[in-house]
């Protein structure tokens, strides 16, 4: 062995035992981040071993064969992402932006698109006093794009919005895992987690009401800054972080889907736009590519209030057969209906927007005070790119919500989660 190759493996020797020695001085129980991307607290405890590669080439020369890419710390026990490919194991290749570290899927239907929570160790305490962010993120490696801009234009136009989150900063590429990622303010459950706690899936009067309430002043700052939302589900409105300064507001997310409020009014568009959204909130029009305006979100809004009252929209498969669909009841005579059912041409099936059309407000808000037919009236009643009366609407909900807590006193949302998630 010649001296330069004696004088490699030495130096090699000891850089393990002084990343060794650094690693060991680290000052809090717990660190997300690692050596390619440390936190300040690291820093100062890599300080020798980091600087050293500023000043001596084989030292550098070393380093850069020693594996460093390994966080400090395991955040997660026993998940395992076996497919390099998808994004969930994307985001865990390595710390995101330099200060966000993936620890929790929220969603990732697709994959090339999903939602995380992470730490954020980029503060001045470090990982000593990392917070808790939602990550979106994105690959480009096919259709998903244009949602991305879609939703990072939304976000710059609706930045300080009442009931749409912050956004730390902008959407920006990492190298290090292949996708591109926006950090946001992390919220509390949405209602669809709420439903799926409470007796029979269905909100009570009061709490449809406010719903109801909240959602016209969401939709009512955001049509002002000229967006449509389309994407109006029990899954795209959360609770307030517990512990929030407001605690009560309703928050509205998902803004994938967004266009800009119609400026070739007063008739729609001659273009068919994309069929975008969830098939069983979106309005009428919009099963038919038509170009949306504000009656299409308050449209959907009305299919999602009566779902939450009612559990369930008068389109939707019956619930008794989901249960022996998910259950694999095929046996005896309803189980040959069943098969029967299902193996009937498609067309031959109703289309929901029909059944949307075929479903009167009598129907649809049956049992519901008369607020929400009124509110409907009004909502069917709206031109193509007419500006709602947004006042009048919420104040007839407010009234009829002032009502009902005459008898019964009022409740937060989190006391709701809170008794129902024992």
């Amino acid at each position: 062995m010649d001296t330069p190759e004696l004088s490699a493996a030495v130096v090699q020797r000891i850089v393990h035992h002084v990343y060794l020695s650094c690693v060991s001085d680290l000052g809090c129980k717990q660190h997300f981040c690692s050596p390619v991307a440390p936190c300040r607290l690291a820093v100062d405890f890599l300080g020798p071993f980091l600087t050293l590669k500023l000043v001596a080439s084989l030292w550098n020369t070393a380093v850069k064969t020693y594996k460093l890419d390994a966080f400090f710390s395991n955040v997660e026990e026993g998940v395992y992402y076996p497919h390099s490919w998808h994004i969930n194991t994307r985001v865990r290749k390595a710390v995101l932006l330099s200060r966000y570290r993936v620890f929790r899927t929220i969603q990732a239907e697709a994959a090339h698109h999903g939602v995380y929570v992470a730490y954020d160790f980029g503060g001045p305490q470090g990982c000593a006093g990392a917070s808790e962010v939602v990550i979106k993120a994105w690959t480009f490696d096919s259709e998903p794009e244009i949602e991305y801009h879609h939703e990072i234009e939304a976000y710059k136009i609706l930045q300080g919005c009442p009931g749409v989150p912050e956004t730390f900063g902008t959407a920006e590429y990492e190298p290090l895992c292949d996708v591109h990622a926006l950090p946001m303010q992390k919220l509390g459950p949405t209602l669809e987690e709420l439903t799926s706690l409470l007796p029979q899936r269905r909100f009570d009067a009061r709490m449809v009401l406010t719903v109801a309430i909240q959602m016209i002043e969401r939709y009512r700052d955001i049509h002002v800054r000229g967006l449509i939302h389309s994407g109006t589900k029990p899954a795209n409105i959360c609770l307030a972080s517990r512990g929030a300064g407001t605690p009560g507001m309703l928050y509205v997310i998902d803004f994938g889907f967004s266009l800009p409020v119609a400026d070739n009014l007063p008739l729609p568009s001659a273009h068919r736009i994309d069929v975008v959204g969830n098939r069983r909130f979106m309005s009428v029009l919009a099963h038919h590519g038509i170009s949306k305006s504000q009656r299409d979100d308050l449209e959907s809004l009305g299919y999602l209030l009566s779902y939450l009252f009612h559990g369930e929209l008068p389109w939707d498969i019956p619930r008794i057969t989901r249960l022996r669909s998910f259950r694999g009841f095929t046996n005896g005579e309803e189980g040959q209906k069943q098969q029967q059912a299902q193996q009937q041409p498609q067309q031959d099936q109703p289309q929901v927007w029909r059944l949307k059309m075929a479903t009167p407000g009598s129907k649809l808000f049956r049992g519901m005070d008369e607020c929400f037919h009124e509110f409907w009236r009004d909502v069917k009643s709206l031109g193509y790119g007419e500006i709602p009366d947004y006042e009048k609407m919420r104040s007839r909900f407010a009234m009829c919500l002032e009502e009902h807590e005459k008898s019964c006193a009022p409740r937060g949302w989190w006391d709701v989660w809170d008794q129902f998630s024992k």
